[in-house]
Formats: C-alpha cells, structure tokens, sequence
C-alpha cells in the first residue's frame, strides 16, 4: 500500500530555506565567474595595451580625423555561441537595426533593436569606450575596448544582471567608417557566452 509522506510545518519551513540558501550559493556562483571572466577580459586588454604601446600611438596618429556626420548605421546579423548546447537550441540569427555616434576617438554611444538568442524583440541603449587603437594596411583600424548599457528582452534566468549589460567590443573601420562591430560576453556560471556581428555604414 502506497503510503503519502507527512510533512510538517517546521520541516517544510526548514526545506525552504535550504531551497534558498542553495539557490543563494548557486547565485553567487554565477556572479562570482562573471566577475572572474570580466577580470580575464579586462587583463587581457591592459596586456595589449602596455604590450603593444607604440602600435596604439601610431594608429592615433596616423587615423584620420573623424568627418562632420560621426553618425553610422549598424545592422546586427548574426551571433555564435560559445556552448554547444546554446547552438543547438538558442537563436543564431539576430536581425536588427540601431544607430551609432562616435563623440570622440575613445568614447560613442550606441542604440537600435535586434531579434536575440530567445526569438525576442530587445532594444538597447550603450555607451562604448575604446582605448586601444591599431593601424591596418591601406588606412583600415582596430579600436578595442568595452560597451555597456541597459538591454531589454531577457527574463532574470536568462541574464541575472538585466537590464544591465556588459561586452567586449572590436571596432574596425576603413577610413569612409565603412566596417564591423564584434561584440563578446564570456561564458558565466550556466550561462552561454557569445560573439554577435554587427555590419556598419556611415550616414
């Protein structure tokens, strides 16, 4: 004979809280590698920095003035995701639209909407600073650094921190300002990262 188990009203108390305190470590957990895989970036990029010091100042020297208009168009296309699993059930294609300005050679701004990883509408709001600058053949550039802001379309499991939003950022440009946005967000805890491509045209 099936028998039903009798919870009393301690125990069940008693099993919630150990609900949230696992929960609770489970969330510090997460935080505690995004912190570490924002820290690796950030290294990463101090390196290059003060590794590659005399390519940072030739490419200031040598990247034309920015034109008049500093407004450009970026198209979000597409996106790879850095686990498998998020490949194979996630969303890779991402259309969008935005809108860029660029106040001066480290600092622009960045708003637009785009179809993410969960077949959602999001829109976005970024401000990028990009300190490092390197000079390509025929006059191209690299600028690199990182773009944060506010992102909307995801639920608090899919992003912990939302509507907060933190990336790497690779620029490159030729010299009309015709070019690429690769954006990257490290794998986190449970979380897949991914590296989204955005195609950008001077207006």
């Amino acid at each position: 004979m099936h028998q039903s188990r009798h919870i009393t009203i301690d125990q069940l108390i008693a099993e919630a809280h150990s609900w949230r305190r696992q929960r609770r470590a489970a969330q510090m957990r997460a935080w505690r590698d995004r912190i570490a895989a924002w820290a690796l970036i950030l290294a990463c990029l101090a390196l290059l920095w003060w590794t590659f010091p005399s390519a940072a100042k030739a490419a200031e020297i040598t990247t034309p003035t920015p034109a008049a208009s500093r407004w450009s168009l970026d198209i979000s296309t597409t996106s790879y995701h850095l686990r498998q699993w998020a490949r194979d059930s996630l969303n890779q294609d991402n259309p969008g639209l935005g809108f860029e300005y660029q106040y001066s050679h480290n600092w622009g701004a960045a708003a637009g909407f785009y179809l993410n990883s969960y077949s959602r509408t999001s829109t976005y709001l970024l401000a990028s600073y990009t300190p490092l600058h390197f000079a390509l053949p025929a006059r191209w550039r690299v600028n690199a650094g990182l773009t944060a802001g506010i992102v909307s379309g995801y639920t608090h499991e899919e992003a912990p921190a939302r509507p907060l939003a933190l990336a790497a950022l690779l620029e490159v440009r030729n010299p009309e300002g015709w070019g690429i946005n690769l954006l990257g967000i490290p794998n986190a805890g449970q979380s897949a990262g991914f590296i989204g491509l955005q195609l950008v045209a001077p207006i």
